[in-house]
């Protein structure tokens, strides 16, 4: 009876542990296949792939999940790039790292990214499913999105713009008591 409710609560504590948002991965390695996502200048790490589309599931979760980043902005930058095995994304320096999300067939990979990285020649060749007991990958892209953290500004900006206010307002005073 005692070993039964032991093993009863490892069992509870085990699914209580679990993220609920955790996606269902595919079977295919974000870095298989040939890919050369993984070689690309600032390529840290990937997740995936991941059965299904970014837009109906709870990718930021597992990008919290996966590499730590929380507080993210989605940008869809897939540009001319859609229905292509492979092809170039250029965007904005960012000051932190962030995730490429690309989109292909019924699955996504998730690529995290340093900061400063300002362009990603791509292919999808990580980024596949099982069907039927045959691998897909390298299908044609469905779309790709950047998860980039949300610029918070630093304490000392809200210092240097309550000092500009505050000028600004004593000029304005002086220049009342003058007239």
């Amino acid at each position: 009876m005692f070993k039964a409710t032991l093993h009863a609560l490892a069992l509870t504590a085990a699914l209580a542990a679990a993220p609920a948002h955790a996606l269902t991965t595919t079977g295919i390695a974000c870095d298989g296949h040939g890919t050369t996502m993984t070689s690309q200048p600032g390529y840290l790490d990937c997740a995936g792939a991941f059965s299904g589309n970014t837009n109906n599931q709870d990718v930021a979760g597992q990008i919290l999940t996966d590499f730590g980043i929380s507080g993210l902005t989605e940008t869809d930058i897939t540009g001319t790039n859609g229905n292509a095995t492979s092809g170039s994304f250029t965007f904005a320096d960012m000051a932190s790292p962030f995730v490429l999300a690309l989109k292909a067939g019924d699955a996504f990979g998730l690529y995290l990214f340093a900061a400063h990285t300002t362009s990603i020649d791509f292919d999808t060749l990580g980024v596949g499913f099982i069907n039927n007991g045959r691998e897909h990958f390298g299908q044609t892209l469905g779309h790709a999105t950047l998860y980039s953290v949300t610029a918070v500004p630093e304490p000392e900006t809200y210092a240097l713009l309550a000092a500009g206010l505050a000028f600004v307002a004593w000029a304005s005073r002086r220049r009342q008591r003058q007239q």
